[in-house]
């Protein structure tokens, strides 16, 4: 069976899915946007729902998440370009 993906651009939610579920993600570049890229699960879409729902995370590891992948994001980004 074919593995699936979830895509997304929004670093918010990639930096609580990645919180949640102890995972990186992987990362794509099209048309000069990054795209989070996550293996689909049962637990990833929990992750979604209580994201949607407005789950309290440690405001830290949130920050500092966020920091790491929008860095990683930009260098994506760059290494695209060139």
């Amino acid at each position: 069976m074919e593995q699936k993906y979830f895509k997304t651009s929004e670093l918010y939610l990639a930096s609580i899915i990645s919180i949640l579920l102890g995972i990186e993600p992987s990362f794509e570049v099209e048309k000069g946007r990054t795209i989070f890229i996550f293996p689909t699960s049962n637990d990833l879409y929990q992750a979604i729902s209580v994201y949607n729902a407005g789950i309290e995370v440690n405001a830290y590891e949130f920050a500092e998440k966020i920091k790491r992948l929008r860095a990683e994001m930009i260098m994506r980004r760059a290494e695209k370009r060139n």
